[in-house]
């Protein structure tokens, strides 16, 4: 930044008071929610089209791959190609007389990661509701269009195969629910304040710290459980061979071993809920820490981690993990947490969003598995213990913390450190703007210059330095009237003032 731009901002409110500067640019009226400039509406208009195309190449792809390499007529290749796309967004099939609810979470994640980082990475600085409404728009606009054009598809391919259609509601709701998750996912990672100011009421400082301890908890869970279920693969790897009894060729076995790699999720999902001590159930059938039922189980590799009957004695001491889980979420809320009455609110939101968000989890993973029945685990023995397990866990990790060991800074959420680089950008931006607006600055160069400075009289000093060089310099200036000598080292100096105009005889001493 320059020299003169540094004078002319510092001295740019002394000037007269008629005399208002105007803002550069950008901070006039906000236009009106259907105004969209060119730039903007190309961004809007890739985050809703390209997600989707993506999207559909891949499922063209898959399809067109599966239908080569198993000898399938390729006529029902559209219907396939619609059925897949529902499938993915976890829209339930059914094929003739079988309904297929329980679909893989595998493809449902990386759609909604793909629309959520899209849609992060369009989030414009500082953005207002009414961007946010467009971004939110347009992240939907393209599902939704794919899923009307599959619906239809599916409709007309009825007669070459027993695909039935699913129902208008249940396909766009599933739809917009997923991808509403997505949208306010990426605006959350790019714009967090923004979003909390949508809010009509103000967010307190605790609920905060539980919605962050929340995510913690939740991650430390699915960890325990991906760590548990790949333990009792290990522990029941004699039942490979039996999983795959029903497969015939390279291919099979292949195309097995990939389902259950996209059914991996929902496994995952299954054995967090059955480490709180909810039971699973398959149907009839039901497997807990507390006793397992009889029922009729699919043979696919991705439930040889299914322990089987009789229940042990020491299944319930696995109740420990969610308690433990639950415990360090609250030591780090009694250590990190500066409001001594909020933190016991910020255990319990931790708590009850650890449990909200495990509830959506499991019914993304359970479903309607044609003769089987219903598969997931119970929701209601779900909500129940984890609010239980998260919650007195969580208050005897905060109480621990509080009395025996020492405080630590509050964790700065990345979100935030994201907004204040976001924020340091746009000062940036905004003293480039000052400095590339040359006329603006300078136009009055000439004002501040003659207008600010010609008015006070010229003063010409007509001086000598008389140095002695010496290795030490001493300086000594007498006072008036007194006796002591001045340095060697002085300086004789004379002022000469100019002549006075005429209309002035005073000298300003």
């Amino acid at each position: 930044m320059s020299s003169r731009n540094a004078l002319v901002r510092r001295t740019s409110g002394s000037r007269g008071a008629g005399e208002a500067t105007a803002p550069p640019s950008g901070h006039g009226h906000e236009p009106p929610w259907w105004s969209l400039s060119p730039e903007r509406a190309r961004t809007l208009l890739l985050v809703a089209a390209r997600p989707t195309i993506c999207a559909l190449a891949a499922t063209i792809l898959l399809v067109l791959v599966v239908m080569l390499t198993t000898g399938t007529d390729l006529t029902s290749a559209p219907g396939a190609v619609a059925a897949t796309w529902l499938a993915a967004h976890q829209i339930p099939l059914t094929v003739g007389r079988t309904t297929l609810g329980l679909l893989p979470l595998v493809p449902t994640a990386i759609l909604v990661l793909v629309a959520a980082r899209e849609c992060a990475r369009a989030v414009p600085n500082r953005p207002t509701p009414i961007e946010l409404g467009w971004l939110t728009g347009a992240v939907l606009a393209g599902p939704l269009l794919m899923t009307a054009v599959c619906l239809a598809v599916t409709g007309d391919a009825a007669g070459v195969t027993p695909l039935e259609p699913p129902g208008p509601v249940t396909a766009f709701g599933w739809v917009i629910v997923l991808y509403l998750g997505a949208a306010a996912g990426g605006i959350a990672s790019r714009a967090w304040s923004s979003l909390c100011a949508l809010v009509p009421v103000e967010i307190p400082a605790w609920a905060v710290l539980g919605a962050r301890a929340a995510r913690r908890t939740v991650l430390r869970m699915l960890c325990c459980a991906a760590l548990a279920t790949a333990v009792s693969f290990f522990t029941h790897l004699s039942r490979l061979d039996g999983a795959y009894n029903q497969a015939h060729n390279f291919t099979d076995v292949l195309g097995m071993t990939l389902l259950s790699l996209l059914y991996l999720p929902n496994v995952v999902i299954a054995a967090a809920g059955l480490l709180t001590g909810a039971a699973v159930q398959f149907g009839a059938g039901s497997v807990g820490l507390f006793g397992v039922t009889a029922g009729q189980v699919p043979a696919v590799p991705a439930l040889i981690p299914l322990p089987e009957g009789p229940s042990a004695a020491w299944w319930p001491v696995l109740l420990l993990v969610p308690i433990a889980v639950g415990v360090l979420g609250g030591i780090e809320l009694g250590r990190t947490s500066d409001d001594r009455p909020g933190a016991p609110w910020a255990t319990l939101t931790s708590a009850a969003l650890s449990t909200v968000t495990f509830l959506v989890l499991a019914i993304l993973g359970s479903g309607q598995l044609g003769a089987v029945g219903w598969v997931g685990v119970d929701l209601l023995m779900l909500v129940v213990l984890m609010v239980t397990w998260f919650g007195f866990g969580g208050f005897v990790g905060m109480v621990f913390a509080r009395r025996f060991l020492a405080p630590t800074a509050p964790v700065e959420d990345y979100d935030d450190h994201d907004d204040h680089i976001d924020d340091h950008d746009d000062h940036i931006d905004d003293y480039d703007d000052y400095d590339d607006e040359d006329d603006y600055y300078y136009d009055d160069e000439d004002e501040y210059e003659n207008d600010d400075y010609d008015d006070d009289p010229a003063v010409e000093l007509d001086a000598e330095l008389i140095t002695d060089i010496d290795d030490d310099v001493e300086v000594s200036i007498a006072a008036p009237g007194s006796a002591a000598p001045p340095a060697d080292d002085i300086v004789d100096a004379e002022v000469v003032e100019p002549d006075l105009p005429e209309g002035d005889k005073t000298t300003g001493r």
